[in-house]
């Protein structure tokens, strides 16, 4: 392998099951047209697959180490899960989710990951990933060489930025790359005290252009919206929800303008994930109780900023960190629950009023472990 190839690139030949409900369920090898895909983890093993709202869920369990430290992404409709903690990519074929690749990124000088984070698709067909343990933006080819690596330490006093979250969009200036530098204090346990920044990257040239300093604070997760928004959850520091710099942020991508849009003062919690579509917010928010942080599903405006269901009169709340996963697909939220139940692991379906108000459907989708991640086919 040449010095430049640092990518390994294996093709995996994986059975996978397409079944209706619970882990325990008969697999069949054909699946039908998903509506989303979805990771699942009990941070020791995990789970990847695809789902229909009006039931049934493929899975891919135990027959490839995804990690124990999943994420979830989708780019230009195509589905990644990033294994965290391994340093590797796994990209999903579109209909039962299968991986159907993965590509290791360079390890760490001691050899551990560099924590990659998220995956972005450009229109050239290059995939960037921004790495958390070293402060770089990684460019690979369509072809899964190691195109470039931008250094990012510049971006943050410790050398650091955290780097969490990307995404390509088309701009009325060209096609642009947005990564979200969480900007922490490494030394002081992760901890949000500085202005968090956007990096806005020029996909031709390969050329940082810019950074904005962001209203809110710790970009935790980023939801790409209609018209070019960014949509970023911004839990601050999970252990207080009365950060005045905190909440739900949107970022104009045409102007690199942004604005906090809603307060985690009046969500009730840290937000964890978020959801945008149809005239509707949909976000997890956390409350401050450490080592507990009880979820709750809550809604607002994302135009006018107003909380329709704040956390105290959330449409489903939890007694842990038990909601993870949310999307809109076909129309209804999705949501993700971690408390297990006979069949497996919920991901309930909601739909919304013309107020934004959520009416939870009987549709029951179980997942064979604690989910951790939904998303769209788009």
């Amino acid at each position: 392998m040449s010095a430049r190839r640092c990518l390994e690139w294996i093709g995996l030949a994986v059975a996978v099951g397409c079944s209706g409900s619970g882990p325990g369920a008969e697999p069949s090898r054909a699946c039908r047209k998903p509506d989303a895909f979805w990771a699942a983890s009990d941070y020791s093993s995990s789970a990847v697959g695809a789902l229909a709202v009006s039931g049934g869920a493929s899975s891919v369990i135990g027959r490839v180490d995804l990690g124990a430290d999943p994420v979830l992404a989708l780019s230009r409709g195509r589905p990644f899960v990033v294994a965290r903690d391994q340093g590797t990519i796994f990209e999903l074929e579109p209909t039962c989710g299968t991986p159907t690749s993965r590509r290791v990124l360079p390890r760490l000088p001691h050899g551990g990951s560099p924590n990659p984070q998220d995956v972005a698709v450009a229109g050239d067909g290059s995939m960037w990933v921004p790495l958390y343990a070293e402060p770089l933006l990684v460019v690979l080819t369509a072809g899964g060489d190691v195109e470039l690596t931008m250094d990012l330490s510049g971006f943050d006093p410790d050398g650091n930025p955290n780097a969490a979250t990307i995404a390509i969009v088309e701009t009325p200036l060209g096609e642009k790359a947005f990564v979200a530098l969480q900007r922490l204090n490494d030394a002081n346990g992760f901890r949000s005290e500085q202005p968090s920044w956007m990096l806005r990257v020029d996909v031709s040239t390969r050329a940082v252009e810019a950074h904005v300093e962001l209203a809110g604070r710790n970009p935790f997760e980023m939801f790409q919206g209609e018209g070019g928004l960014l949509w970023l959850a911004e839990p601050g520091n999970f252990d207080a929800s009365d950060e005045p710099l905190a909440g739900v942020e949107r970022f104009d991508t045409a102007t690199s303008t942004t604005a906090l849009v809603v307060r985690e003062t009046d969500l009730g919690g840290s937000v964890a994930q978020i959801a945008v579509s149809h005239g509707c917010g949909a976000a997890i928010v956390a409350d401050a109780t450490r080592n507990v942080n009880a979820t709750s599903l809550v809604t607002f405006d994302p135009t006018t900023g107003r909380v329709v269901a704040p956390a105290a009169r959330a449409a489903l709340a939890t007694q842990g960190f038990d909601l993870e996963g949310l999307d809109w697909v076909a129309g209804a939220l999705v949501l993700g629950d971690r408390r297990r139940v006979a069949a497996g692991y919920p991901v309930h379906t909601l739909d919304a009023t013309s107020e934004c108000a959520l009416v939870q459907r009987p549709d029951v989708v179980f997942l064979p472990l604690p989910p951790v991640g939904l998303r769209a086919v788009r």
